[in-house]
């Protein structure tokens, strides 16, 4: 039997390289500008510091909402007002209470999908 130790990592490498494949080709298939899914993973991992962003709400709030009186997204999306020109226009401005989050086209198309979606589950 022939060893062959670098075999296995090509494989790894292999499996990694399809995989970014694979989820290049759902993005790319998704309707429309904007991932849902994307989009939720950012705002869970990104402003779920701060804000609540899921429904039902959450037993525990996030660790920095009550303090810094960070608004519940899910909430503020009831807000008729909310748009997703208003919402890219808040995304595009850096405002002084926040950290100043610098989200790629891309992300921000599945942010405000995903925000979007919030609030047409609310009506």
């Amino acid at each position: 039997m022939v060893d062959t130790p670098c075999r296995l990592p090509s494989l790894a490498v292999g499996a990694i390289i399809v995989s970014l494949i694979v989820a290049a080709s759902a993005r790319a298939a998704s309707d429309g500008p904007g991932s849902i899914g994307f989009g939720r993973h950012l705002v869970e991992e990104v402003c779920g510091e701060c804000h609540r962003v899921s429904q039902p709400p959450m037993a525990k709030p996030p660790p920095m909402q009550e303090e810094l009186a960070a608004p519940d997204l899910v909430e503020r999306m009831r807000d008729p007002g909310i748009t997703e020109m208003a919402l890219r226009s808040y995304l595009r401005t850096s405002h002084p209470v926040m950290p100043n989050i610098r989200l790629s086209m891309e992300e921000t198309d599945d942010v405000v999908a995903y925000l979007m979606s919030l609030k047409e589950g609310l009506q």
